[in-house]
């Protein structure tokens, strides 16, 4: 791998590391809080939360096989929406927001794993481990998708 398609390939894998801790900080802030008082829906916080470590820790072995260091903070968007979303969980349902919060993250999450799963630039190993993540991701965003459905159900 050339030293650009490197950079390239890191700039990408930090940027994946950068939404999941977004995704990560809704999770933990929802569980601590406890906001949703609802059993359930703490329990799929809880299990995505570890699910966005998960990837976290992936994607920092996949930097640093690439010569690169890893991001150690979240995205600029993901930190702005994370204060527009404690504002919306102070004036209105806190379950139904943070899951609303969650799915955000994880849409931005999948198509990142998307697009980097079939960049060239990255190693076939990379891509593999990227698709694995991808899979993983979308299965957790459809049971985060039908909580909120459900919530909203139970709100009407």
């Amino acid at each position: 791998m050339s030293t650009v398609q490197s950079g390239h390939a890191i700039r990408e894998l930090n940027q994946i590391i950068g939404i999941a801790r977004d995704g990560h900080d809704i999770y933990a802030r929802a569980v601590a809080d406890d906001g949703t008082q609802d059993p359930q829906l703490n329990a799929l916080m809880m299990r995505m939360a570890a699910a966005k470590m998960q990837v976290i820790d992936g994607v920092t072995r996949l930097v640093r096989d690439a010569g690169g260091q890893p991001a150690r903070h979240r995205t600029l968007a993901g930190s702005l929406r994370g204060g527009f979303g404690r504002l919306g969980i102070v004036l209105g349902d806190a379950g139904i927001q943070y899951a609303s919060e969650s799915q955000a993250a994880e849409a931005r999450l999948v198509r990142a794993l998307e697009v980097a799963a079939r960049d060239g630039a990255l190693t076939a190993h990379a891509r593999r481990t990227l698709n694995g993540m991808l899979l993983e991701t979308r299965l957790g965003w459809d049971d985060m998708r039908q909580e909120v459905d459900d919530l909203r159900g139970r709100d009407a």
